[in-house]
C-alpha cells in the first residue's frame, strides 16, 4: 500500500506556554511595596516627632480671644437690620436667639436650648432688675406669638424690640461688670 500521508504534513505538538506572573516580577513588586510602606511609616514618624517638638515651642501663634458676651451680642444685633423689612418672623427668631445666647454666655446657663417658659423661670434668680426682667418676659412671650402663631408686627414695634434688646444687653452687662455677675453665677 502506498502511504496516504506525506511525512511533511504531520507537525509536532508545540511546547507548553508559561501562563501567569513571572516569579521574578512578583518578588520585585513585593520588595517595592515593602520599601514604599517603610517610607510612609518613616514620613509619619518624622511628622509626629516634628509636631511634638513644635508643641513644646513658644513660637505658636496666638489665637484671637472670643468677644465678651455683650460685644458679641451687640455685633450680632447690628447685623439684623436687613431682616426687619424683608422677613419679620426670621428677625424675631434671630432676635430671641441673640438674647438667649447672651444670657447663656453671660450667666453660664443653657439658655439657647431652653424654651421661653424655662428661660423666663430661670432668669428670675439671676439678679436682673425686676422692671427689666418683666420687660424681657413680655418681649420673649410676644416674640413667640410672631414666631409660632404667625402674627405680623409693625415696623415701629420691630424697631422698639430691637432697641429693647440692645438696652437689655447693655444694662445686664453693666450690672454684671460690678457685682451682678458674681451674685448671678452663685445663684444658678
Amino acid at each position: 500500500m502506498q502511504e496516504f500521508y506525506d511525512s511533511h504534513d504531520i507537525h509536532d505538538i508545540r511546547p507548553p506556554v508559561p501562563v501567569g506572573m513571572d516569579p521574578l516580577v512578583m518578588r520585585v513588586a513585593l520588595i517595592l511595596l515593602i520599601l514604599l510602606l517603610l517610607a510612609c511609616a518613616g514620613f509619619f514618624l518624622y511628622r509626629c516627632l516634628k509636631r511634638r517638638k513644635a508643641g513644646n515651642s513658644a513660637d505658636l501663634p496666638l489665637l484671637p480671644l472670643p468677644l465678651p458676651p455683650n460685644e458679641a451680642a451687640l455685633k450680632a444685633l447690628d447685623s439684623l437690620g436687613d431682616l426687619m423689612l424683608g422677613a419679620p418672623r426670621l428677625y424675631y427668631f434671630r432676635l430671641t436667639e441673640i438674647v438667649k445666647r447672651f444670657i447663656g454666655r453671660q450667666f453660664d446657663l443653657g439658655a439657647p436650648e431652653m424654651t421661653t417658659q424655662e428661660l423666663v423661670f430661670s432668669i428670675r434668680d439671676l439678679g436682673i432688675d425686676k422692671g427689666l426682667l418683666a420687660d424681657t418676659r413680655e418681649f420673649l412671650l410676644f416674640s413667640d406669638t410672631i414666631k409660632y402663631a404667625g402674627e405680623d408686627p409693625s415696623p415701629s414695634m420691630m424697631q422698639g424690640h430691637g432697641a429693647f434688646v440692645r438696652k437689655f444687653i447693655v444694662a445686664v452687662a453693666s450690672a454684671s461688670n460690678g457685682t451682678g455677675q458674681q451674685e448671678g453665677g452663685s445663684n444658678v
